[in-house]
């Protein structure tokens, strides 16, 4: 993809910006046609308004928003739950996700912050979907999925939300990093996104397993936040070759999945996934004294 620079005339932003409106009102018919393909196309949402965000001065990208949403209303006037609930919120993630990145903050963070965004939008417009279209979007995934246990589906929602939203937004930061190179992009700060992830992945353990005693919702979120500065941890490992803790990762993993094995017949079906605390917990701990045993030595 041709990057575009700041020098761009805003004729040319149009007729890149109408390239992905068109996309975004493809996916919006085709979830009409065969609402089976919502599934699959939610995933690439953010990822168009993203790229037209990086490329494009920041003053034109509500022309591009409001053509989206505009003609995705008209398109899915039959059924326009589908541009409420996931094209709208797809729009501002993308276009908060993309101007972190321009404005150089450290990819652990924007990422992180991008799918909180995306998920708290989604969970926002189901009220608001409910009471437009008489539709309870809980029950429509409940059938579609062909879910069993409907409680811990209920009960994991704000997790399924933020995993689905992670997904999207690192999908989108995938392709969007070509197009920063091209910029020159650089962090406004330097951070050890490795320290970073550890630190406060840790936070997000005892948070978690402090939130799952009185609300448990909510302490499967954090589990899901824990998760997410692992795999930040994990891959900053390999690209650094940080043999010795992904060793004790390992290790970790087998311990974990011996004792989930072993124990989980003393929880209840929702408890016992509070056993899933225990490979962030002990493969973080072990990276911030490792990193800072490693560093005493220097």
């Amino acid at each position: 993809m041709t990057g575009f620079n700041k020098k761009n005339t805003l004729i040319r932003a149009i007729c890149f910006m109408s390239f992905f409106v068109a996309i975004n009102v493809l996916c919006s018919f085709l979830t009409v046609v065969a609402p089976l393909a919502s599934v699959i196309l939610i995933i690439f949402l953010p990822l168009t308004s993203a790229v037209v965000e990086v490329n494009i001065k920041d003053r034109w990208f509500p022309i591009y928003a409001f053509a989206t949403i505009g003609l995705s209303i008209v398109v899915t006037l039959s059924s326009i739950d589908f541009t409420i609930f996931y094209i709208i919120p797809s729009i501002f993630t993308g276009y908060i996700f993309g101007l972190s990145l321009k404005r150089g903050i450290p990819k652990l963070v924007a990422i992180f912050l991008a799918s909180i965004i995306q998920a708290g939008l989604s969970l926002t417009f189901l009220p608001i979907l409910q009471l437009i279209t008489d539709k309870n979007l809980v029950d429509v995934f409940v059938e579609i999925l062909r879910i069993s246990n409907r409680f811990l589906f209920e009960t994991a929602l704000l997790l399924i939300f933020f995993i689905v939203a992670l997904i999207q937004v690192i999908l989108s930061y995938i392709v969007v990093e070509n197009e920063l190179s091209k910029f020159g992009v650089k962090p406004f700060v330097k951070v050890n996104e490795m320290i970073l992830a550890n630190i406060v992945g840790i936070v997000c353990v005892l948070s978690g397993l402090l939130i799952s005693i009185f609300f448990l919702p909510v302490g499967l979120l954090f589990l899901g936040f824990s998760y997410y500065f692992l795999g930040f941890s994990i891959f900053y490992k390999f690209k650094t070759k940080n043999y010795v803790p992904l060793i004790v990762d390992g290790v970790v993993l087998l311990v974990q999945i011996v004792l989930y094995a072993l124990l989980n017949g003393y929880f209840t079906d929702l408890n016992e996934l509070t056993l899933l605390y225990i490979l962030p917990a002990l493969s973080l701990l072990f990276s911030i004294c490792y990193s800072f045993l490693k560093k005493s030595k220097q």
